[in-house]
């Protein structure tokens, strides 16, 4: 009715390649596909602003999705398995539109999907479908609700590259931290003098569907894996 108030505004968001493309290809479509999501999400926080100052806006269902799923209502429709690289690249791409997000303001940026398995849009899922395990995306949705949340504070951070995101911030206990996506398959090298003496909880390729490793910055160096996600803190 009018005079109502408008609570929350709520949209989706899913990086989905052609067809025919392999899965080398997907590290380029799917990140395209995300900084135009986060210029389409600037815009309508414009108008969001403009129209109705007070209404939160929440992004509920942020993922990756092969063009596969699209067929598995068909009667001829049979799973093919997952390339392995795609689970951290699907990881990737959320902690990277994660960022993008906050950026922008935006209050709730949840990932999709647990109840995902083939006959129901299995390159959604969070979980092993055959032993309820977590995947690499679930892995990295709790690396980053363990060190982010309401009340730290971004800060300009230099040093990225259009294929490594670096955002820093201060949490509420006054840590200092660095959230880093790779959006490449290849090894990147880090020199960052302040992060001696810190830590490094991480995935990539190499760790597969295992939890973050946790490792000691012991000098001014450090390399994050191929499609790697990374949270360091660093020394007080």
């Amino acid at each position: 009715k009018p005079g109502i108030p408008i609570d929350m505004i709520s949209y989706h968001f899913y990086a989905v390649p052609a067809m025919d493309e392999t899965p080398d290809i997907n590290q380029f479509t799917f990140f395209n596909q995300a900084d135009k999501f986060l210029e389409i999400v600037g815009y309508l926080e414009t108008l969001r602003k403009i129209l109705s100052p007070t209404t939160g806006t929440m992004v509920n269902e942020i993922g990756t999705m092969l063009p596969e799923d699209w067929s598995q209502s068909n009667h001829d429709y049979v799973f093919k398995p997952i390339n392995p690289s795609y689970w951290n690249i699907s990881a990737a791409v959320y902690a990277y539109v994660f960022a993008g997000l906050t950026r922008l303001g935006i209050d709730l940026a949840g990932e999709s999907m647990i109840p995902a398995q083939p006959g129901f849009f299995p390159s959604i899922a969070m979980l092993d479908w055959e032993t309820g395990q977590p995947n690499v995306r679930w892995h990295v949705l709790k690396l980053i609700r363990d060190h982010c949340g309401p009340g730290d504070k971004l800060v300009d951070t230099p040093g990225g590259s259009a294929y490594v995101l670096i955002q820093g911030f201060i949490t509420r206990n006054g840590e200092r931290k660095l959230l880093l996506v790779n959006k490449r398959d290849r090894e990147f090298l880090f020199s960052l003098p302040e992060a001696a003496g810190g830590r490094i909880e991480a995935v990539d390729r190499t760790t597969g569907a295992n939890a973050p490793t946790s490792r000691k910055i012991d000098g001014p160096t450090f390399k994050l894996g191929a499609f790697g996600i990374g949270v360091v803190t660093l020394v007080k």
